[in-house]
């Protein structure tokens, strides 16, 4: 198949093992075929013999099978230079996805993990391009979460410049959450200090990628998006969030949070750790792995600026 705009790639993974090596090679394949944006539609089989209940939740499982798979996209469209190409990962389990839902996709290629590779039944036939896909029985885009969910979620952010690390971050919000996601997005007046701050994006830029990024991984959830003016955000003053999703850097400071919170009378939120580092080494420096950060990419737009 020759290159295309964009293409669909369906991988079927199972969720309690690591990202095989054919698999990773599937994607890195479907990048080089792809010249502006894939999406990587993702069924995580075997997740309903997680127990939802253990002490794990499936949570770590779900976040390091999503971070793999952007961690090796990011780490192949840097060695290929080619990073205006957009990739996200859509896991179908839980996306709530209808036949309808799927008419921005059917003019793009799909490609499959192999010839014998199973399409979901609401799979629009427009899409399949060939070999000996079969369709599976059943039209459910939304089953229950192997991870202990929570009604209401929220996360925090600058999200300048949506990137990788953003992207797990949301993604693993919107799997945590059953009814609404609060995110929560630095104000323009907070970031005064942030260096070459003269290539960050507008409020109202950072907000639309967010939420047109949530809408792509989630069809069935409220998004609501708020601006952030002080180190809380809507967490102190939303008593209904149950969980906040934090990265391992910011979580020993989200415990100030849940203090303000039983000192305004309100039940502490269930803190939920993406481990990234541990998961991609995407934020390490000068050990060898790339590194991926707003700072990163306006230093990159400055410099390109300046040349």
């Amino acid at each position: 198949m020759e290159s295309s705009p964009r293409h669909n790639l369906l991988l079927w993974l199972p969720l309690a093992l690591p990202l095989a090596a054919t698999d990773a090679d599937t994607l890195r394949h479907a990048i080089d075929r792809t010249t502006q944006e894939l999406t990587v539609f993702i069924a995580l089989t075997e997740a309903t013999n997680i127990d939802a209940d253990s002490s794990s939740s499936g949570w770590s499982h779900m976040q390091r099978r999503i971070a793999e798979l952007y961690a090796i996209a990011a780490s192949h469209l840097h060695q290929r230079q080619r990073l205006s190409l957009t990739v996200d990962i859509v896991p179908l389990d839980f996306c709530a996805y209808t036949p309808e839902d799927m008419n921005p996709f059917k003019h793009d290629p799909t490609l499959l993990q192999s010839p014998d590779a199973k399409l979901p039944a609401w799979w629009p036939r427009e899409m399949h391009t060939g070999g000996s896909a079969q369709r599976t029985v059943g039209q459910s885009t939304k089953t229950a979460a192997p991870w202990k969910s929570f009604a209401h979620v929220a996360v925090g952010g600058t999200f300048d410049h949506l990137h990788v690390g953003h992207k797990i971050l949301l993604t693993a919000t919107a799997l945590a959450a059953t009814k609404r996601i609060v995110c929560g997005i630095s104000a323009d007046a907070l970031l005064d200090n942030k260096r070459y701050k003269e290539y960050l994006e507008s409020y109202r830029t950072r907000e639309l990628n967010v939420l047109l990024f949530l809408r792509k991984i989630r069809k069935n959830i409220i998004v609501e998006l708020v601006p952030i003016v002080d180190r809380y955000g809507p967490t102190i003053t939303d008593p209904t969030i149950g969980a906040l999703v934090v990265s391992q850097e910011t979580l020993p400071g989200s415990d100030a949070l849940n203090v303000r919170r039983e000192e305004l009378g309100m039940p502490p939120m269930h803190l939920l750790p993406i481990d990234l580092v541990a998961a991609t080494g995407l934020t390490t420096g000068d050990d060898g792995h790339l590194k991926i950060s707003s700072t990163a990419i306006r230093a990159a737009l400055a410099e390109r600026h300046i040349e």
